[in-house]
């Protein structure tokens, strides 16, 4: 008859053995994300679903939960069960930007969730309209000091990260924009073409084929190097500005306490499919460059994107407002 201690450790190896609950491969994976069915997060979402799917050999889901800019999908995440079976799909700004310019936020960025992988990254673009007459940043600066009534910028928002950067742009060269926010690119678009603003600070996906269709004029994008897509255009720092140099990213975060392995098997599943061919091909037509970095490096990432905009929003003055 077994004694105590064979029993014992029979027992442990049986419960080693045994599949964890929550994490079997039928239980399918959900992605949450903060935005409407066809906008561009949700179009990376499903795009890395279904490429996760023979990856991981599971079912993954995509599940929808728009409102109040994204932040109804991370409460949801940071209620989830912490068992590697929901995770936030979101760009950076929502997780790093948003507790810069919005007082009483429902999470921490830091403390509620564990990051596991960036999927892939997004730059910004400094574009003017055809009215302008310049050709280079340092022309464009030039006639803005000249025409400081003139002098308008738009952005998707105020408290945005196109607002700051705008902003930046304009303090680093000494010259005075006024910053109007806007509720989306197709507006401002129409306000560029007819002449009633100077220029606007998007998503470079926003600026490309304006650009090639001669309808505007990038001057100046926010990578770390050029566009394969706009070989013509300098990047800002190679322009003397490097305060407004930086990607922004789209990420996979989990709710904290999810286990370490769970995190690591997900960040190599999320590797392997952003690599696929048919990943790549879908983000570059979103102008998107994919890259998955793994969660100790995304979580350094992550803690420093949140001081680098705390210390541009404090620089610019930005007065907080109270999450809605």
């Amino acid at each position: 008859m077994p004694n105590r201690r064979t029993f014992a450790v029979a027992l442990g190896a049986a419960v080693l053995a045994a599949p964890r609950p929550g994490f079997a491969r039928t239980d399918p994976l959900r992605l949450v994300v903060g935005f409407p069915a066809g906008g561009i997060v949700d179009v990376v979402a499903r795009e890395l679903g279904e490429a996760l799917k023979p990856v991981l050999d599971r079912p993954v889901i995509v599940e929808n939960r728009p409102g109040a800019g994204g932040r109804l999908a991370v409460v949801a995440v940071k209620s989830a069960l912490a068992d590697g079976n929901t995770l936030l799909l979101t760009p950076s700004s929502i997780m790093t930007l948003y507790p810069s310019v919005l007082n009483r936020l429902p999470y921490d960025t830091e403390t509620d969730f564990a990051p596991v992988s960036t999927v892939c990254m997004s730059t910004n673009a400094l574009a003017i309209g055809t009215h302008v007459p310049a050709r280079t940043l340092a022309e464009f600066l030039a006639w803005c000091k000249a025409n400081p009534k003139d002098a308008i910028y738009a952005s998707p928002g105020a408290g945005s990260a196109p607002h700051f950067l705008g902003a930046q742009i304009a303090r680093a060269a000494g010259v005075e924009m006024l910053h109007v926010p806007y509720k989306g690119a197709p507006d401002i678009l129409v306000d560029l073409y007819g002449g009633r603003i100077a220029a606007f600070v998007t998503a470079l996906s926003n600026a490309v084929q304006p650009h090639r269709d001669g309808k505007m004029r990038v001057l100046v994008t926010t990578a770390e190097r050029r566009s394969a897509l706009l070989p013509d255009v300098p990047t800002a720092r190679e322009a003397g500005l490097d305060a407004v140099t930086g990607n922004e990213w789209f990420g996979l975060l989990a709710p904290a306490g999810t286990p370490a392995d769970r995190i690591a098997a997900l960040h190599a599943g999320t590797a392997k499919a952003v690599s696929s061919a048919r990943v790549r091909q879908a983000f570059e037509t979103l102008i998107l460059e994919p890259q998955a970095i793994g969660p100790a490096e995304f979580a350094a990432r992550v803690k420093s994107d949140l001081a680098r905009w705390n210390a541009i929003s404090r620089d610019l003055n930005y007065q907080r407002v109270d999450a809605s």
